[in-house]
């Protein structure tokens, strides 16, 4: 499969809003980037894991302590996106890229901070992952695109397409995006996450909740989820190397807040509590902005009816401690 640079999607990062451009104005890197983007692209790898107990009642004591009973039934269904805590990539620590993070799918230099952009987690609502069962997950790189920002050039997004299965068949189909750009080229002075603008949130909620974020809490996660990357532990690295606030909770911390948010919500809800487990089909979400550790945000959610009255869907959004957007996403119901 061959590689597709280009810049035709638009995606945001933990900085400013890019904008696309019809050329690549730096291009130092670029050449080495389309040959090690043709030799990634297509690349699988398979991990296989057992559902057990334990990290869901570590995940619950860390960042939703009304799950801990539901976690700990004999066949618990894994809540959506709790999955993270299964299939460590055990990759050697000499093997590791400069940020701590795996580097199986990573760029060669000098694109080497990384950011979560975003994803899509898509269910079979029927075939849930439960504890007991044997679970396969498979990892595609499935594209590498080019953007251009105005502050950091060309920004190199990295889409990966992850399928869990379990003896049943397909449990889920993640898509996650990547994006990898130069390091701030003037250390502390740029701040990348301390000037982005507010973005602001045009709509009401039906229903939030306060996050505290501790460096507990983003440790915690780290551990359970075996993600070593710098930016969420090491405050010295995160702020004086790649120019952040602080600390950065983590992208897929933030999107499992937000679904623990509806999760909890349908079960009070009269039209969707008396549904099994819970009635999500899919995800679709973008991270805008940082989150910083420290600083309170809010996790927030509004339904879509149908003509009926019905809940068909759920707006998410995050907003930071200033009110501006952070992630935002779609939650589609069964």
């Amino acid at each position: 499969m061959s590689a597709v640079i280009s810049s035709r999607l638009a995606y945001h990062w933990a900085g400013p809003v890019l904008k696309a451009r019809s050329g690549i104005t730096h291009r130092r890197g670029l050449s080495t980037v389309n040959q090690w983007a043709t030799d990634v692209v297509g690349h699988k790898t398979v991990h296989h894991d057992i559902i057990t107990a334990s990290p869901l009642r570590q995940l619950a004591a860390s960042i939703d302590t009304a799950s801990t009973a539901a976690v700990q039934a004999p066949d618990a269904v894994v809540p959506p996106n709790w999955h993270l805590v299964y299939f460590a990539n055990n990759t050697p620590e000499t093997e590791l890229s400069s940020d701590g993070y795996e580097s199986t799918h990573a760029p060669p230099e000098p694109f080497v901070n990384r950011v979560w952009a975003g994803g899509e987690l898509e269910w079979q609502p029927t075939n849930p992952l439960r504890v007991g069962q044997g679970a396969t997950l498979d990892v595609e790189c499935a594209q590498v695109d080019t953007k251009q920002s105005p502050q950091r050039g060309p920004i190199i997004f990295v889409n990966l397409h992850r399928t869990t299965r379990n003896d049943q068949g397909i449990s889920l189909v993640e898509k996650r995006s990547l994006a990898y750009m130069h390091p701030p080229s003037d250390g502390v002075a740029n701040k990348a996450s301390g000037n982005q603008r507010i973005i602001p949130i045009k709509k009401a909620a039906d229903f939030s909740q306060l996050i505290h974020p501790t460096e507990i809490m983003l440790f915690r996660f780290s551990a359970l989820t075996f993600n070593s990357h710098r930016i969420h532990y090491d405050y010295p690295y995160a702020t004086q190397l790649e120019g952040h606030r602080g600390l950065l909770v983590h992208g897929p911390l933030t999107c499992t807040l937000l679904l623990n948010l509806a999760r909890h919500q349908t079960r009070s809800h009269p039209d969707l509590s008396q549904q099994s487990a819970w009635p999500f089909r899919r995800f679709t979400y973008r991270a805008v902005s940082p989150l910083i550790c420290g600083e309170p945000f809010t996790v927030n959610g509004r339904w879509t009816t149908a003509n009926d009255g019905t809940p068909k869907a759920c707006e998410l959004w995050a907003a930071n401690s200033q009110g501006g957007l952070a992630m935002s996403g779609t939650l589609e119901l069964v």
